[in-house]
């Protein structure tokens, strides 16, 4: 018959031995699971706006991003980090004068990048929700982003979403044409397409 201190000593070995394989499970699990990828060629961001004369667009197609991924399997079960760093200048309109304007009044010479860092993600059927902090010519808000997550054949993933916003909100003046006959409007919708690989 086992002592009472025999029965605690095997209890106690027992209870080191189910550490050790958990904290070995979880090492292995995060070295396998959690992974790098940077944003690719494939990528997008477009600004949508309006005037009181026609719509137009901004494209920008070069820019930098990293993700910290967590996959089961090939799909993404969690985003623990994100951020990308946009050149203003990178934004580009079909009118040179568009250009020159929409730069000016994003103040891009003092502050050349929009950038956006992730606060906090769920991920749920292929459907992210985010929130995190974005920064427009120097002023930055607390913003909430929707997107659908595609998993490509390539190994890559698309994260794809839009999100309206008030230019005014981040301190910028909607820009006039036209001494004034021309004026775009406060709204615009920025639409992103993300490809990132590892």
């Amino acid at each position: 018959m086992k002592t009472v201190k025999s029965i605690l000593h095997s209890f106690k070995y027992f209870q080191l031995a189910t550490i050790a394989f958990l904290a070995i499970g979880l090492i292995g699990f995060n070295s396998v699971q959690a992974q790098t990828y940077k944003a690719i060629a494939g990528s997008s961001i477009k600004v949508l706006g309006t005037s009181n004369l026609h719509d137009w667009e901004m494209v920008a197609q070069s820019f930098t991003g990293e993700a910290q991924l967590v996959l089961k399997g090939t799909q993404v079960q969690d985003i623990s980090s994100f951020s990308f760093s946009l050149p203003v200048k990178n934004l580009k309109a079909k009118e040179d004068l568009m250009n020159s304007r929409a730069y000016k009044a994003m103040k891009a010479d003092k502050f050349p990048a929009i950038s956006f860092k992730l606060g906090s993600a769920e991920v749920a059927a292929s459907a992210v929700k985010a929130t995190g902090a974005l920064t427009i010519a120097g002023v930055t808000k607390q913003v909430a982003l929707q997107g659908k997550i595609t998993e490509n054949a390539d190994g890559s993933v698309t994260i794809a979403g839009s999100r309206k916003i008030k230019i005014s909100e981040f301190g910028i003046t909607p820009p006039t044409f036209m001494l004034g006959a021309l004026k775009v409007g406060d709204e615009v919708t920025v639409e992103y397409s993300l490809k990132l690989k590892n």
